[in-house]
């Protein structure tokens, strides 16, 4: 990193070498409290991954989009990580829904063939995402909840915390929280906390509750959004500063705010039951990029959420479908989400 350059501006650089880059959503805000000027944090959304002949087989209209291109965002990743060491720190996250086992398989694969065969369907990509040089960060999706029962697996997560105020998490929990068991509430509540990483025993007594998730359906047509995902009004990149696209509570609409509130209200329990401080929460899961806010006198909290590389979305001054391909960072007080697009 050049002492004239952020990472944000790093990074805004390498992915326009190597695809069409608009800006979505941008919040440059000293309120988010994650002032550190020389890490960045990045994250790559919801892949879904099954193997060409399963796609077929299974008669499904989506599969990952433009796949050579994220293959090139994750070799474009590791670049900067290195050339961004020793000054500057570069971390990675893939949060969730890598693999789509749901698609893969019907029901649970007791012998981890599912996630085999994807590996060595889509072998190029995930050689790039798992680069020991990248050293990417891995959560647990709901369709990929199972792998953390087989080795290889077993030490991904399904929650990080930033420190000291981003709660990083796939997204399904909030599926769950009007209808969590009492016996449950607190297991949940922990996954928003540094000091209680998930272990298998916590994994099994959620699982039921992502099972129910799944609820028997096909995929065959759409994983999470039957029509485009709404996200606002996008803007061709630059790096004058200030928010763009921001959605606030009370103004924007209601579909721009899903579980804005739902996270608000599980990481204000954690930071009264745990002393912590969060006021943000990263997301994958929903495939809608957008950045939504809670805004008063009393409190100032953000849901990112980073979309996704399968379905499609659409922008508020141009209804055509276009496919999902998002990149999200955060780093000094500035979060930012980017759309990609092969270059012509």
């Amino acid at each position: 990193m050049s002492p004239a350059m952020s990472l944000h501006a790093d990074l805004l650089g390498r992915l326009q070498a190597i695809a069409r880059v608009q800006l979505v959503a941008r919040l440059q805000d000293d309120r988010l409290n994650f002032p550190g000027a020389n890490e960045l944090h990045v994250f790559i959304p919801d892949i879904h991954l099954i193997t060409a002949a399963r796609r077929v087989e299974g008669g499904y209209q989506y599969g990952t989009n433009h796949p050579v291109l994220l293959e090139a965002v994750v070799k474009s990743l590791r670049a900067l990580k290195l050339a961004s060491a020793p000054a500057g720190e570069v971390v990675v996250y893939q949060i969730g829904d890598l693999f789509d086992l749901w698609r893969q398989v019907d029901g649970l694969d007791p012998n981890a063939n599912a996630a085999s065969a994807i590996q060595n369907d889509q072998a190029s990509l995930l050689a790039a995402l798992r680069d020991p040089d990248l050293n990417a960060q891995f959560l647990l999706g709901n369709h990929d909840y199972d792998l953390y029962r087989f080795p290889n697996f077993d030490a991904w997560q399904r929650s990080f915390v930033l420190a000291p105020s981003v709660m990083l998490l796939h997204g399904d929990v909030f599926d769950w929280v009007e209808k969590l068991p009492a016996e449950l509430k607190n297991l949940v509540l922990f996954l928003f906390t540094a000091s209680h990483p998930a272990g298998t025993a916590d994994l099994e007594k959620l699982r039921p509750l992502n099972n129910k998730q799944r609820g028997g359906r096909k995929f065959r047509d759409f994983i999470q959004n039957q029509a485009p995902a709404p996200t606002g009004k996008w803007r061709e990149t630059s790096d004058d500063g200030g928010s763009w696209n921001v959605q606030v509570e009370g103004t924007a609409p209601k579909e721009m705010l899903l579980y804005l509130d739902e996270a608000r209200q599980k990481c204000g329990e954690a930071n009264r039951q745990f002393g912590s401080a969060l006021n943000m929460a990263v997301i994958g899961h929903t495939h809608q990029a957008r950045i939504a806010v809670h805004d008063t006198e009393d409190e100032f909290f953000t849901l990112m959420d980073c979309g996704a590389w399968i379905e499609n979305c659409s922008t508020a001054d141009d209804p055509t479908p276009r496919p999902n391909a998002q990149i999200a960072a955060l780093g000094a007080n500035e979060a930012r989400i980017y759309q990609l697009a092969p270059l012509e």
